[in-house]
């Protein structure tokens, strides 16, 4: 079973030279890169050389700014059985490719595959609202599973689905994309899993940005999922939780002394709130039109 990786990057090198390091680890050797660089410069070219000794490794340039029309242009390329799309500072573990090929080739039924998120450093998750058990995903357990490098396609359907390019970093909404793409692989019929057992490393945001970047980032991508919520024109089931869910995280870093980690939770939910209104105030004008 062969990979196609589809790599977005833009701004960063020490974390691309890593990842593309833990690919040298793997001990399922049949993949290829398709690294699809927005930078202005040529600063990934000493690692593109590098690596491309080691493994087939294409390099796209010059691609307009957007996460999602960099992915757009690379899962087209793609020749593998399956397409992935690792962020630029996240890595697999070395067994990672292994597994993943194992469960697609012991079960035909399944069209794609997402794991879980822990961090780089230690083994606590990345992120503080994945789930817990593993089972079938479905349209409520889509929006807690759907992360960009915890998720795996057959080629067929990654083919089939594009990500919305107005959505993700570089974009109009910033956040909210992968959760996108994996509800549209939803609608079109397919079966996808989610595996808790299985994993790739990313770094906590917590780890890597100070308390202003934090509640920058969290309102940013807040406001993409609350248009997301819109977009999809969920139930109101669906709307509330995902509105409440700041609250609950709040509350939860609150009562365990957790300071730092409740700061950016009310810039989350504003921009959610903001979302869903920007949202709902875009899709009643194109009707109304």
């Amino acid at each position: 079973m062969r990979f196609s990786l589809v790599v977005a990057t833009k701004n960063r090198v020490i974390e691309v030279e890593r990842l593309l390091r833990s690919l040298t680890l793997q001990d399922h050797q049949n993949f290829e890169v398709i690294l699809v660089d927005q930078n202005p410069d040529d600063r990934l070219i000493p690692i593109v050389d590098n690596y491309s000794q080691t493994f087939s490794l294409k390099h796209l340039q010059n691609v307009k700014p957007g996460t999602s029309h960099a992915r757009n242009q690379g899962r087209l390329l793609a020749n593998g059985d399956i397409i992935a799309y690792p962020d630029d500072d996240c890595l697999y573990p070395p067994h990672f490719l292994t597994q993943v090929a194992d469960f697609f080739q012991q079960d035909s039924t399944w069209d794609g595959l997402t794991v879980r998120v822990m961090d780089i450093d230690s083994d606590r998750d990345a992120l503080d609202y994945s789930l817990q058990t593993s089972g079938k995903v479905n349209d409520w357990t889509g929006w807690s599973v759907g992360m960009g490098p915890s998720m795996l396609f057959r080629t067929h359907l990654a083919q089939k689905i594009a990500f919305d390019e107005d959505m993700g970093p570089g974009a109009t909404w910033v956040g909210g994309e992968d959760t996108d793409y994996l509800l549209r692989c939803l609608d079109s019929g397919a079966a996808i899993y989610y595996n808790h057992e299985l994993f790739v490393r990313h770094p906590r945001p917590y780890s890597i940005y100070n308390s202003r970047q934090l509640i920058r980032r969290e309102f940013t991508y807040g406001r993409g999922f609350g248009y997301l919520l819109r977009k999809r024109n969920v139930s109101p089931a669906i709307v509330r939780q995902q509105l409440l869910e700041p609250i609950t995280l709040a509350t939860k870093y609150t009562l365990t002394g957790n300071f730092r980690h409740a700061l950016p939770c009310p810039a989350m939910g504003i921009g959610r709130l903001l979302g869903y209104w920007e949202g709902t105030r875009k899709f009643n004008l194109r009707k109304a039109s």
